[in-house]
């Protein structure tokens, strides 16, 4: 039955990915992530949540899929799977500056999230998201290319993620402004874990 669910979603953002691939659209930031949210019979969202991503430099309104990051995100929620990130990465750090993490923490203490949760999700596609701190986000990526530039992860206009997600990740914020951040790579998991500054917003 889990198989089952799992496929149905697969196909449907399988179908919704695609032919949002085909259109660019002119906007001046990193586009809003589409929400496809999995609900109770009374409305409620439930489980947790990972982003689907399209590889490419997003800027000026443009997707340049020659180069490395991200240019659109979509949200989906599993349900019945509740955990805590803090089984798999780091947490609640003193450190406010990506690159001091970079320095700091032992890639080894990053636990592939996908494989230990047995997650039927693409790695091609999914990145599941996490916080070190209030002020810090990571994103564990199971494919590198597309995405990153080997040990650096770069944004030339703001990225927004997702705003629910983020406050139920404990973050402060949901901004993360251009530039280049950190990936810390974990052979053995074979996870690429970006970390990511954010700031206030949570507009969207």
């Amino acid at each position: 039955m889990k198989k089952v669910f799992f496929l149905a979603i697969a196909i449907t953002i399988g179908v919704f990915y695609a032919c949002e691939r085909e259109t660019v659209e002119e906007k001046t930031e990193v586009e809003s992530i589409e929400a496809i949210d999995v609900t109770d019979a009374e409305g409620k969202r439930y489980g947790r949540c990972f982003y689907l991503i399209e590889p490419g430099l997003k800027f000026q309104g443009r997707c340049y899929s020659t180069f490395p990051s991200i240019c659109k995100m979509y949200k989906i929620c599993i349900p019945d799977i509740i955990y805590d990130p803090c089984w798999f990465v780091p947490c609640w750090i003193d450190i406010f500056d990506p690159w001091i993490i970079y320095e700091k923490i032992d890639p080894r203490e990053f636990i592939s999230i996908k494989d230990k949760l047995e997650l039927d999700i693409d790695p091609e596609e999914a990145v599941i998201p996490f916080a070190l701190n209030e002020r810090i986000a990571g994103l564990q990526v199971y494919n590198e290319e597309g995405i990153l530039k080997g040990e650096t992860f770069v944004i030339k206009e703001n990225l927004v993620l997702d705003a629910e997600v983020s406050k139920e990740l404990g973050l402060q914020g949901n901004v993360v402004k251009a530039g280049e951040y950190p990936v810390i790579i974990n052979k053995e998991s074979e996870t690429f874990n970006v970390i990511l500054a954010v700031e206030k917003g949570f507009e969207r």
